[in-house]
């Protein structure tokens, strides 16, 4: 007997089917996806037990003859492809020819079928599959597709299928995915004859997210449309505004030509568009449709076709992330313009220093409040040659200037915040006219200082050390490609790197802000940065060194938040206002809540 031999078409269609249909939810995304091929305006899907005893898909697309019917039940029968090359334009949903033929090999599987020129349609009816039947029917033009006891024959398939509840609430989720794709088609589910969702063809993906998603949500939500000229790529959908998120991604969407994808370069260009703008460990709500070119997207990388390859991932993560980010900075205006108290009821703190010298203003010539450079005076003192006999400081004109710079704060901006007094040493208590606040004093001051070294980093004056011992480091080849391709604008921001034989480079002189005991590990991090995510940064206005450089210079800086002085917190709700981001602090931690009067009245009665 010989060792290799072919396969029968029944087993070789049941292997299939365990790779495209894992479960009932499945079934149902490859037969909605040809409804939706073949033009149908109209979609009713039916199931019980969760998919597992039956599900039945309907529509009034433009249906088959019986030729056709019979040849859709081959092996990659489609009419989608003729040759491989079109695979590079694909625009259909289904196209390998694979899901009926899997599908009807592990189930009792009917199909009917009707074209609109023809007066009687097709029924075909196929048995874990084994063909028993065809004959015609009397029915609407369109198709129906019955799919009852899945994975009759393969029992090892079935036992691992969860409960009716999970399985029901998969297909929930991506019936309504479908509905949010397509809001012209109406679409129906019945689950053991009870409608769970029942929604017509809408205009808008608003009315469609609020009429299957969540009422409530659609206010939550702001319209997001950008475009690209110089290519092919346009983001039209529904962001969250700042302040609204969830403890999960469940409701991070993503559609790319229509087509519902999980992509980690979607989400990722997300999660870094909103990063400072919602506490570490929460997720924004999105429904986000890129449209590019066929051509630049692979949809063949995944046997159910959920995710997708793009051809230029690092263009698309920075298209998606500078749009969102457009978006957010343009809608974003300051909670305290909230507050309508008039000034006389809070009357306002005087200017007082907070951080020490940190975020001290200083008059100018002409009498012009000016960002001072006291952060570069200080940490020159600390680091000077005098206290640290390995360094020596010049200064650093930095060539720098296609960066976009932080704006400057908000003058005359009036916080109707009164102090009252400071809990456990590392939180202020505040009085406003809409309740009381609490807030995190260290956090405060983080976020405060690091927007003020980006402010500083903008300017065209820098402080280099230069190091009488140079600091040697080793590169894997990857690692030295990364570092080479960005040595020029390392060295715009204080550094002189330079090689020191194979896969060995010295640093010469750092920035005035770094510690010499921090100099390896950060620069080793920030070419790990630069592998990963190349040139750009989280915030599409910054440079992923101004990023990098911001985040240590307040990593180990100690803030002296015990015993703060009460003038300087009187001022501290005023001067984290003036910042871009006053709600987190730079590691995504939130700053203060609220607890509103109307809170406060219904506990107390």
């Amino acid at each position: 007997m010989p060792r290799i031999k072919i396969l029968s078409d029944r087993v070789a269609n049941q292997i299939a089917a365990g790779e495209v249909i894992e479960r009932p939810v499945a079934v149902i995304k490859e037969l909605v996806e040809n409804s939706i091929d073949a033009q149908a305006t109209k979609i009713s899907i039916e199931i019980s037990n969760g998919g597992k005893s039956s599900i039945k898909i309907s529509d009034n697309g433009i249906g088959m003859n019986e030729d056709e019917a019979l040849l859709s039940l081959e092996r990659h029968a489609t009419s989608k492809l003729r040759e491989a090359n079109d695979l590079d334009e694909i625009t259909s949903f289904g196209f390998r020819g694979e899901a009926l033929p899997s599908i009807a090999s592990v189930s009792q599987f009917t199909l009917k079928s009707r074209t609109k020129d023809s007066i009687e349609g097709i029924e075909i009816y196929i048995n874990a599959g084994k063909l028993l039947h065809k004959k015609a029917c009397g029915m609407p033009h369109g198709t129906v597709i019955d799919v009852r006891n899945l994975f009759t024959g393969v029992p090892a398939r079935r036992k691992f299928l969860k409960s009716e509840n999970t399985e029901s609430a998969h297909i929930y989720f991506t019936v309504r995915l479908f509905a949010l794709a397509h809001p012209q088609i109406a679409f129906e589910l019945i689950d053991t004859g009870k409608i769970i969702l029942k929604s017509p063809a809408c205009n808008s993906l608003n009315d469609r997210i609020s009429e299957i998603w969540n009422r409530n949500i659609a206010k939550d939500l702001l319209p997001i449309s950008h475009k690209d000229e110089n290519s092919d790529l346009q983001i039209n959908g529904l962001i969250a505004k700042v302040g609204i998120d969830r403890s999960t991604r469940r409701e991070m969407i993503f559609f790319v030509n229509n087509r519902p994808v999980d992509n980690r370069t979607l989400s990722y260009a997300v999660l870094d568009a909103y990063m400072g703008k919602i506490p570490k460990g929460r997720f924004p709500i999105v429904f986000l449709f890129l449209t590019i070119n066929p051509k630049n997207i692979d949809v063949n990388i995944h046997p159910t076709k959920k995710e997708i390859r793009f051809r230029d991932e690092a263009k698309v993560r920075q298209f998606v992330l500078h749009a969102i980010h457009e978006k957010l900075e343009a809608s974003n205006p300051h909670l305290i313009q909230k507050q309508q108290s008039t000034e006389s009821e809070f009357p306002e703190a005087k200017p007082l220093p907070i951080i020490a010298k940190d975020l001290r203003q200083e008059e100018s010539d002409n009498g012009e409040n000016t960002p001072s450079n006291a952060e570069s005076k200080k940490n020159q003192a600390i680091e000077n040659p005098q206290q640290n006999p390995h360094l020596k400081l010049k200064p650093f004109e930095s060539q720098n200037s296609d960066i976009t710079p932080t704006p400057e704060p908000i003058k005359n901006l009036k916080v109707n915040w009164v102090y009252l007094r400071t809990l456990k040493e590392k939180y202020a208590l505040y009085q406003t006219p809409e309740g009381i606040v609490l807030l995190n004093i260290l956090r405060a001051k983080q976020r405060i200082r690091y927007e003020q070294i980006l402010k500083d980093l903008s300017g065209s004056k820098q402080i280099k050390q230069d190091l009488i011992i140079p600091i040697q480091i080793e590169l894997e080849p990857l690692a030295e490609s990364a570092l080479n391709a960005h040595l020029d604008q390392l060295n715009d921001y204080g550094f002189t790197i330079e090689p020191f034989g194979k896969n060995f480079y010295r640093i010469l002189s750092i920035p005035n802000w770094l510690k010499i005991e921090q100099v390896k590990k950060f620069t080793l991090d920030l070419i790990d940065q630069l592998r990963t995510r190349g040139s750009y940064s989280k915030n599409p206005k910054q440079s992923i060194f101004w990023e990098q450089i911001a985040h240590s210079a307040i990593k180990d800086f100690l803030f002296n938040s015990e015993k703060e002085h009460a003038s300087s917190l009187e001022k501290l709700p005023k001067l984290l206002f003036q910042c871009e981001e006053p709600l987190t602090n730079p590691l995504g931690k939130i700053i203060f809540f609220e607890l509103s009067w109307n809170d406060i009245d219904k506990k107390i009665n």
